[in-house]
């Protein structure tokens, strides 16, 4: 039985660019609402990358992904904080409000 092989290209694995790429993903992650992602390059390197403003990502990009960190930046209003922010606002009410409304 014979088989046709044909010889692919593999870069080697590149210890110091993925390290190098996850970390900036990371600390990019720590204050960004997007993801963001580590990237193979053709030579074998990596890189890190950002989501962005609500913009797919290109499918040959998303095909290179190797690793995500997703977006740690939370809003003001989490469930966490709820409650905490709710203890600063004063809210008034008028008892009436509908006596006044004309509709």
């Amino acid at each position: 039985m014979n088989l046709a092989v044909s010889q692919i290209d593999i870069p080697t694995f590149d210890p110091v660019s993925y390290d190098a790429a996850v970390r900036a993903a990371c600390a990019r992650a720590q204050h960004s609402f997007f993801d963001s992602h580590v990237i193979e390059d053709e030579d074998g390197s990596f890189l890190a990358i950002d989501e962005g403003d609500y913009n797919a990502l290109p499918q040959d990009l998303i095909d290179r992904i190797v690793y995500t960190v997703p977006g740690m930046m939370a809003d003001d209003f989490d469930e966490a904080n709820i409650a905490r922010a709710a203890s600063f606002m004063s809210v008034v009410m008028d008892p009436d409000f509908d006596a006044d409304c004309l509709f």
